[in-house]
């Protein structure tokens, strides 16, 4: 009986441990939802154990009380309670703190932790987090010392990338774009969810290696590889809609036509509406035109990923297609692309690669420039009376004029319908790569590269836009291509000596060669719309075509030596020598350099064992890189078409003359020398991370352009001369301020602070006049001058309206009382140029970010906040709609002798409309980015829908902007795209809130 009794015991007891034991399975991904294989999977406190297979998928049996720990190299180590599931799903993060992450540089990689320059890598889950079809556009605000401004906010818009600052008036200041190796790509090229990594060289000693094209920083973009996996199939699609983000404040009909009759009363006309029409107007409120062109937007973009490998063999192929449907009436932009990335081992010493990419797109734009011949529509909106109506009775387009309004407008509505633009692009990038490792530690890589961009823009403008007859009606095609050929073959040798020494040697040889083209033909007066640009050769009246080809090239040499002792202290110290055939055969070949220098403090014997400090890192460099972003033939002497002669004395015959524009054989390179000083500090085990780096970069030798004395018989010559520096602090902090197993808060902070001046001009010149603002009455806003910074502008400084208690004063400038007043800065009785002082500058005085990131189990929020301090803009705009029959509310505040507390001047003023700071405003704003919530399903429902993860998300952009800028948008206000006019608003696409849904699927 007693040993019953034990039997039974002993039964009972292995039935209880039985019970207690249970079966868990889940699979382990990384943050962009990638299986991962090889995860150690452990109890706690025990030896028992699995790893996760192929798909990141994984079983084990344990106590149900019990916890899992998962562990990576390169990943945080995450912990789960049991608590009696059966299933558990693990997303691991990357360890912020791990010193051994390869960081991809120039023609190669380094362990981080032996990087000397200052590199920032993006952190790229954020990219892909943010629904956008351009990875230039989810880029801005998240790395320091980058600023990123669209010129407008069209879908096809330009935008502009400056890495540590404005370094070039004719040279160009866009960075390299460089994309599986492909250099002169753009961030267009490339869809947020095919990056793998993304990194921005920002100093010398991470540039030099690059020489020639790397004076404006390098973003060094690396795309998606297939992993040792069975086919994965990825699947992302989202649906946003776009509402204008602000208009304008105007005057209603019976405001605008009160006022008008007003104006003319006080110049002793008679009033151009009649108190029964003024009455009418009352009623309907006339023609609200920004209400007529602009509706709610809508784009969309799905994209499918097909994705895997074997252990010879990897691939990885996408499509997407992205179509927008713009805010503005009658304007569409779709894109379809194509990337393929393959990669094979034909044997233990040899790999092949070949990388692809295709992109086609059309763009039917509405808002071009304001001063193009066939109008903007956005920019008529601001001048149009709303006393038109959009169609007369006939059912033709209204018409400017009247004795009131704009005379050389037309009708918003015609110019965003009736206009015909069809523009196509066709692009093409084809990388394939051999390498072959010829001993141990040495290999060498041969790729080639081609890229293609063809263009043809067409362009057909019937009569309905004036009401005009077969002669009005204009045809024109315009076509352009670039192709580029580059040859890059590298060495690398690296071997670690004595476990205390790592050596990596580089050598690059380098070939590219670039080719442009572009024609132009049109005609007018077509007997038929049927056709439009179909056939040219109907038009009546041809235009005389026009055609362009230029070829460029570039041979390069390059070395580099990266050493590290003892994980301790780094160098690189490299050398790049270019030729470049845009200049004279003098001054082809230039040499750049650059040295870096690193002290890991943190692996010195006095901080190794700190549990506080993990990594904390002193970096300095040194160095020179050129510039030759000019057109080809700049340095020759030239011949210019578009001159006719007569030499019948009757008939014009078509000829060519000599350039205006004359050579200089002594063109040479712009050279910009930097140094920079850094420190990268990441504490509590990666929850505390800081980068801080100084820089000066100063610029010589820039290309600009010399006026010359008329005797010469030439205008112009683009010469060497002149100086611009930059010099700047940058601060990047990263923060985990909670971190538990259900609940995280990331927080990201950047903030930079750049200053730029122009050191030199030509020599002897203090000051350079660039232009006018683009309209008639600003004339002479934008300059250059020694002591100021790039972006500068000049102009009268308002002083308010004459007074009547003035009056005398006011009359000695020839105005009246009601008129606008300036300061007569040198007090000689008359407002002319010689009174224009500095009123604004476009460049901030800095810029900054703050990005927070929630995750509660399978939620998570971002909120996205970014921030420009101290720019100018010049409000071109609004000068238009100020004053006289100007469609701004501000109209009603019009200055009499009863209301003389007032900037807006009287009914009978004169001398108004000039370049003046009246229509300069501070630029400043802060705006909240983005606000993105997403639920990513439950591991039970995923299973059950047989997938290996669904993320669902909703997003707002640009949903609270806090600026005191009146105009549209304080971002996109560059009309010219060009750093010298940058801050001059003439009427940009507006800027639009977006509201976004979207959703991620995995198979």
């Amino acid at each position: 009986m007693k040993y019953r009794s034990k039997i039974l015991y002993l039964l009972l007891l292995i039935v209880s441990v039985s019970f207690a034991q249970q079966t868990i399975t889940g699979v382990v991904t990384s943050e962009d939802s990638q299986p991962l294989p090889g995860v150690t999977v452990l109890l706690k406190g025990t030896t028992t154990g699995t790893s996760t297979d192929f798909d990141g998928k994984y079983t084990i049996e344990v106590p149900s009380d019990g916890t899992l720990l998962f562990s990576y190299i390169g990943f945080i180590t995450q912990e789960a309670v049991i608590d009696n599931q059966t299933t558990i799903n693990i997303i691991l993060q990357e360890d912020v703190s791990q010193l051994d992450e390869v960081v991809v540089v120039g023609y190669g990689t380094q362990k981080k932790s032996d990087i000397t320059g200052a590199v920032t890598s993006v952190k790229v889950r954020e990219l892909q987090d943010v629904p956008v079809a351009r990875a230039d556009q989810v880029l801005q605000g998240r790395v320091a010392g980058v600023q990123i401004n669209n010129n407008d906010a069209s879908a096809n818009g330009s935008v502009s990338i400056r890495i540590r600052g404005v370094s070039s008036i004719n040279g160009g200041s866009d960075p390299l774009i460089i994309i599986d190796g492909a250099q002169g790509a753009t961030l267009g090229d490339v869809h947020p969810n095919d990056i793998k990594s993304m990194e921005v060289l920002k100093d010398a000693s991470a540039t030099a290696i690059y020489g020639s094209r790397g004076a404006s920083g390098v973003i060094l973009i690396t795309t998606k590889k297939g992993r040792l996996q069975k086919p994965t199939i990825t699947f992302n699609s989202y649906t946003t809609i776009h509402q204008i983000d602000k208009k304008y404040d105007f005057l209603d009909a019976f405001q605008y036509a009160t006022q008008v009759n007003l104006n003319r009363e006080a110049r002793e006309l008679p009033p151009v509406f009649t108190q029964q029409e003024l009455q009418d107007f009352a009623l309907n409120g006339g023609t609200d035109w920004q209400d007529e062109i602009y509706r709610t937007g809508v784009s969309q973009n799905h994209r499918v990923n097909v994705s895997g490998g074997t252990e010879n063999m990897n691939y990885s192929v996408s499509g997407d297609y992205f179509e927008n449907k713009g805010i503005v009436i009658n304007s569409l932009f779709k894109k379809f692309a194509m990337r393929s990335n393959i990669s094979a081992n034909l044997s233990d010493k040899m790999k092949v690669g070949l990388n692809a990419f295709i992109n086609f797109s059309k763009d039917n734009p509405t808002v071009l420039n304001a001063r193009d011949a066939e109008g903007s529509p956005v920019y008529a909106s601001l001048l149009f009376a709303p006393t038109r109506p959009v169609f007369e009775e006939d059912g033709t387009y209204s018409q400017p004029g009247g004795g009131h309004g704009p005379v050389t407008e037309y009708n918003p509505v015609a110019l965003a319908n009736e206009p015909i633009r069809d523009n196509y692009s066709n692009g093409m990038i084809i990388n394939p790569s051999i390498e072959y490792e010829i001993v141990n530690g040495l290999k060498l890589n041969v790729m080639g590269s081609y890229q293609l961009i063809d263009r043809e823009n067409n362009l057909y403008l019937n009569e309905r836009i004036v009401n005009g007859t077969e002669d009005d009606r204009r045809a024109s095609i315009y076509d352009s291509k670039w192709v580029s050929y580059q040859n890059t073959n590298r060495l690398t040798y690296e071997k670690e000596f004595n476990e205390k020494h790592n050596l990596q040697i580089t050598g690059v040889f380098e070939q590219q060669t670039q080719k442009f083209n572009e024609n132009w033909t049109g005609a007018r007066g077509f007997l038929t719309n049927a056709v439009t640009y179909n056939n040219l050769g109907l038009g009546e009246f041809p235009s005389k075509p026009t055609s362009w080809k230029d070829k460029s090239s570039l041979q390069s040499f390059m070395g580099r030596v990266n050493y590290a002792f003892d994980e301790k202290y780094s160098i690189t110290l490299t050398g790049r020598s270019d030729e470049a055939s845009v200049f004279s055969e003098n001054n082809k070949r230039a040499f750049f350099g650059s040295a870096g220098l690193a002290w890991t403090i943190s692996n010195e014997n006095f901080l190794k064992d700190s549990n506080i400090i993990n990594n904390l890192k002193l970096r300095g460099s040194y160095g020179e890189v050129g510039n030759a972003a000019i057109r080809p033939y700049q340095s020759l002497a030239r011949l210019d078409t578009g001159y006719d002669f007569s030499f019948s004395g009757t008939n014009l015959n078509t000829g060519i003359a000599l350039s205006t524009q004359a050579p200089n054989p002594n063109l040479k390179w712009e050279t910009t020398e930097s140094y920079n000083i850094g420190i990268d500090l990441s504490m509590f085990n990666g929850d505390l991370s800081l980068t801080a780096d100084y820089y000066n970069k100063t610029t010589s030798d820039l290309l600009l352009e010399r006026a010359l004395p008329q005797a010469s018989a030439f205008q112009t010559q683009l010469v060497n001369a002149g100086e611009v520096e930059n010099k700047g602090i940058e601060l990047a902090l990263s923060l985990n301020p909670v971190r538990t197993d259900n609940f995280r808060w990331a927080s990201d902070m950047v903030f930079t602070k750049n200053t730029n001046k122009v050191i030199a001009l030509n020599s002897g010149e203090t000051e350079l006049r660039l232009g006018g603002a683009g309209l008639p009455g600003h004339s002479d806003a934008v300059w250059l001058e020694v002591g100021q910074p790039i972006g500068l502008i000049r102009g009268l400084q308002f002083d308010g309206i004459w007074s009547t208690d003035e009056a005398i004063l006011a009359e000695a400038y020839g105005v009246a009382p009601g008129s606008e007043k300036y300061i007569d800065q040198n007090n000689d009785g008359v407002y002319s140029i010689a009174d224009a002082t500095n009123i604004g500058n476009a460049l901030p005085d800095f810029t900054y970010s703050w990005n927070n990131t929630f995750t509660y189990k399978n939620l998570s929020l971002n909120v996205f906040i970014t921030g420009v301090e101290g720019n100018q803009i010049y409000n071109v705009g609004r000068s238009l709609i100020e004053g006289g029959d100007g469609l701004s509310v501000a109209n009603l505040n019009v200055w009499t002798p009863d209301n003389q507390d007032t900037n807006i001047p009287g009914h009978d003023a004169l001398g108004g409309f000039r370049n003046s700071s009246r229509w300069i405003e501070d630029g400043s704003y802060i705006r909240i980015k983005n606000i993105t919530f997403g639920y990513s399903l439950t591991n039970n429902l995923t299973e059950r829908l047989g997938i290996n993860s669904c993320r669902i998300y909703a997003t707002g952009t640009n949903l609270f902007t806090f600026t005191n800028y009146s105009g549209f948008d304080p971002e996109s206000n560059n009309s010219e795209g060009s750093d010298t006019f940058a801050g001059i608003d003439l009427a940009s696409y507006p800027s639009q809130k977006q509201y976004t849904l979207g959703i991620d699927i995995q198979f």
